[in-house]
């Protein structure tokens, strides 16, 4: 999987960066299809306090994307809170995906 991690309007610290490549690619193990994301990392300071750092993650591939937004004190959190908004969101693409590979069987129903 590619994985941009970009900094807005300002320097994302090597621990972050490693720590939600490292997340992102872990996620992107459990759905192939999804080939490119893109970590937004930014700090909003007109926001409060609690929810200044923000993360957003766009993963896409095969026609499918995915998207999450989260805030929080610190970035770190915030890369955890939207990893956890991701991973609802992949395993319901996997479902899809494999649901539609996997027809069910109709099943006939006998008069008596």
């Amino acid at each position: 999987m590619d994985i941009d991690v970009l900094g807005r309007k300002s320097s994302v610290p090597e621990e972050v960066r490693a720590r939600a490549r490292a997340k992102v690619a872990k996620l992107g193990r459990r759905a192939p299809v999804l080939e490119h994301a893109a970590v937004r990392l930014a700090e909003d300071r007109e926001a409060p306090a609690d929810g200044r750092h923000v993360c957003e993650v766009t993963m896409e591939g095969h026609g499918h994307v995915v998207r999450a937004k989260a805030q929080a004190a610190e970035l770190a959190v915030a890369v955890d809170l939207v990893i956890e908004k991701l991973e609802h969101q992949v395993e319901r693409l996997k479902g899809k995906l494999v649901g539609r590979s996997h027809p069910r069987k109709s099943r006939v129903l006998s008069k008596a």
